[in-house]
């Protein structure tokens, strides 16, 4: 009595089960084209979209976005008064080197010049003055403040001034600021003899040298890729053939390699756990003791990780966490592992006959990150169209004087020179204060762009992904449907290509659009609560918090509906808004096996994901990082030592993911697709021979379903 009370609450409130129909056999030949007005809106937004990059790219100059700026402000070589001067020298590095610069700035004079330094020079103050000698190696914030400096006094004041650099050595470039030391230590013993200061110096000199290490940290990486390019495409096609094994071995022994992912996976983590433990007890022992590594920075880093107890600690305490929790879901949810393990199963039949659709998202991928591109090239453009800014700066030091202008005022650069000059003479230009470059100004035009140009790329994001989750969904559909897995056609994927193309794009725009309305409101969120972070208020944290929370639920409960709503559009041609209904009155008509069923098979398919990346990293840490040398696959077959061992195994694991991932994408949708036709195939029929069922025979043995004999269908 209780359940037939449940069932007709349900039946009340997520419609009656779907009835059987004689002449359906799959998705459906007979279908129209499906929300045409939102496939002409998304035609029309990116037409426009496009017109809006052309604009971007007629009106913008992104190479001015690296221009370097010197204290006044000057953009360089590119202003008018440092057009031939397009390197910036620093007065004291050391001063953009602390984390306040972050805040504020780089504090130091900073100046445009023609080249960087390719020599030591200090000014000497305290003996002799030669002019020649000045002129030739003094680097000071303008040339008018150098060409004041006649004598030892006016060189004393304009170094006291920090007007002008009293000592710089040999610079190189870097994105043309001259940053990169070459400091001697006979230039060291230079300074210190005219009582300079040199701790400071040399401390700096070590940061500066860490930071342009970086150069030759990656001329080795380089080096090493080199010597290892034909390992890794061997690790990428051997990926590929694991990940391909692996589905092909689901075929027959689902079970067995699921079950033996998670032990695994287990016995990796144990072995993790035992790992961090023993170095940790290790490294706390007073009687050992850790040999320093003499060599390159970033090893040296590596290994005082290494040699750190709290690392392994973590690492430690982190894998038997994780490993608990595997041994629970393991356990209280082991009954629903088998339905999960037959779902699989049918997935890798599905695949198998399909195996194009392995390949499929290659495409739609490439196409993500085209958007991903245009959106990010058209944001510089955008931003490089604003018109160029000039404020004033400097005035409140006192030693300027100006008509109409305080701190802060716009400006230009021709009239600040005729309305400001020193406060002691009318002739002589403003040296502490100027009219210099503050930003692109974006004004209301610019701004609107922007935010289209960031809603683009969250439709065209979604609406490419839409586009493969209903391909597939078609091509899986198609399989589930035909009655003898052997009159699937060969042409599966190519079908449903040309059907979702041809009549269903709208239903993609449709839920792509209403997937990027939700991904807008949430950058527009995040953006906001950047901008209100400086003024701590408690109460805008909170709702701003709620509406994160809200919204990231939101999203997901969308992404739901939107998976399964191409799903039925796809088998049964419907426009959205009723496959999206038809759909989620189906799922919650099965509740209680889509809460189980889908989410423990999306978990089973991290756990092989993971299985295959760790077992191709281990054998590629027995390649590169455990033999001290590597045979080059080369007509040299010589034997090199590789600079960073564990760049290479992190590119296999990175690389490996990525293939993994991708495979088991396909097999995600198949089970996604393969469980809806399961639920419908459950209310169609009933297993007589008139309304058989087209789920397999295990899936049927699982459930206590048959079919009353062999049906002639074909």
């Amino acid at each position: 009595m209780a359940r037939a009370q449940v069932e007709d609450v349900v039946k009340s409130k997520y419609g009656s089960p779907l009835k059987f129909e004689p002449d359906f056999n799959g998705p459906r030949k007979n279908r129209s084209c499906t929300d045409i007005l939102c496939l002409l809106l998304f035609v029309v937004f990116l037409v426009a979209w496009g017109f809006i990059g052309m604009y971007a790219y007629k009106t913008g100059d992104i190479t001015t976005l690296t221009v370097p700026v010197d204290s006044y402000r000057q953009r360089c070589g590119k202003d008018a008064d440092v057009k031939n001067k397009t390197f910036l020298f620093f007065f004291d590095m050391s001063v953009c080197l602390s984390a306040q610069t972050v805040w504020d700035g780089c504090k130091t004079p900073q100046v445009c010049v023609s080249k960087c330094p390719d020599y030591f020079w200090i000014a000497d103050v305290d003996t002799t003055y030669n002019q020649e000698i000045v002129n030739k190696y003094l680097i000071c914030v303008s040339d008018a403040v150098k060409a004041k400096v006649i004598d030892l006094n006016s060189l004393k004041s304009a170094i006291n001034n920090n007007l002008c650099a009293r000592y710089y050595f040999p610079l190189s470039p870097i994105a043309n600021r001259c940053i990169q030391p070459n400091l001697s230590q006979d230039n060291i013993n230079k300074l210190a003899q005219l009582g300079i200061n040199t701790t400071s110096i040399l401390q700096d000199s070590t940061i500066l040298k860490d930071f342009s290490s970086l150069n030759e940290i990656a001329t080795k990486i380089l080096q090493d890729f080199e010597a290892t390019w034909r390992y890794l495409v061997m690790g990428l096609l051997l990926a590929m053939v694991v990940s391909l094994v692996y589905i092909f071995l689901l075929r027959f022994f689902a079970g067995i390699i699921v079950w033996l992912s998670i032990l695994g996976l287990i016995i990796l983590l144990g072995c993790g756990a035992y790992f961090g433990y023993s170095n940790y007890t290790k490294l706390q022992d007073p009687n050992f003791k850790v040999v320093p590594e003499e060599s390159t920075n970033l090893k040296q880093q590596v290994s005082k990780l290494l040699n750190t107890p709290m690392f392994w600690m973590v690492l430690g305490i982190f894998c038997v966490i994780v490993l608990v929790l595997i041994a629970f879901i393991v356990i209280f949810l082991r009954s629903r592992i088998s339905i999960a393990v037959t779902l699989i199963k049918e997935g890798s039949k599905a695949v198998g006959n399909t195996i194009s659709s392995l390949f499929f998202p290659i495409i739609p991928w490439c196409l993500q990150l085209a958007v991903i591109l245009w959106a990010a090239v058209m944001f510089l453009y955008l931003y490089a169209s604003g018109s160029e800014m000039f404020k004033v700066f400097g005035l409140s030091n006192g030693n300027c004087i100006c008509t109409n202008y305080k701190d802060n005022d716009t400006c230009t650069i021709d009239q600040f020179k005729k309305d400001c000059h020193q406060i002691n003479t009318v002739s002589d230009a403003c040296i502490d204060a100027g009219c210099g470059f503050f930003s692109y100004q974006v004004d209301n035009l610019l701004l609107y762009l922007h935010l289209i140009n960031l809603f683009g790329m969250f439709w065209g994001i979604w609406f490419v992904s839409g586009l493969n989750q209903m391909i597939l969904s078609s091509t899986f559909a198609t399989w589930y449907w035909t009655f003898k897995k052997r009159n699937v056609p060969f042409f599966a994927v190519t079908e449903a290509i040309a059907r979702v193309v041809w009549y269903h794009m709208g239903t993609i725009a449709f839920g792509s659009l209403i997937l990027a309305i939700c991904s807008f409101i949430r950058a527009m969120i995040e953006f906001a609560e950047q901008k209100l972070k400086k003024y701590d208020n408690p109460v805008t944290k909170a709702i701003l918090c709620c509406a994160k929370c809200f919204f990231w639920c939101l999203h997901k409960f969308l992404c739901f509906i939107n998976r399964n709503a191409y799903i039925m559009c796809a088998i049964h041609g419907k426009n959205f808004c009723a496959s999206a209904k038809d759909a989620f009155q189906l799922l919650m008509r099965n509740v209680i096996r889509v809460v189980f069923v889908d989410k423990v098979t999306d978990f089973l398919f991290f756990l092989g994901k993971m299985v295959i990346t760790i077992g191709m990293m281990v054998l590629s840490y027995f390649v590169f990082v455990k033999p001290s040398t590597l045979r080059l696959l080369d007509n040299s077959s010589r034997d090199v030592q590789l600079n960073y061992p564990w760049f290479p195994l992190a590119v296999v694991g990175f690389t490996t993911y990525i293939v993994a991932s991708l495979f088991f994408s396909v097999y995600s949708v198949a089970v996604d697709t393969l469980f809806l036709c399961f639920l419908e195939d459950c209310e169609r029929n009933d297993g007589s021979s008139e309304k058989p069922y087209f789920m397999s025979k295990e899936l049927m043995r699982i459930l206590n379903k048959k079919n009353v004999k062999p049906n002639k269908i074909k």
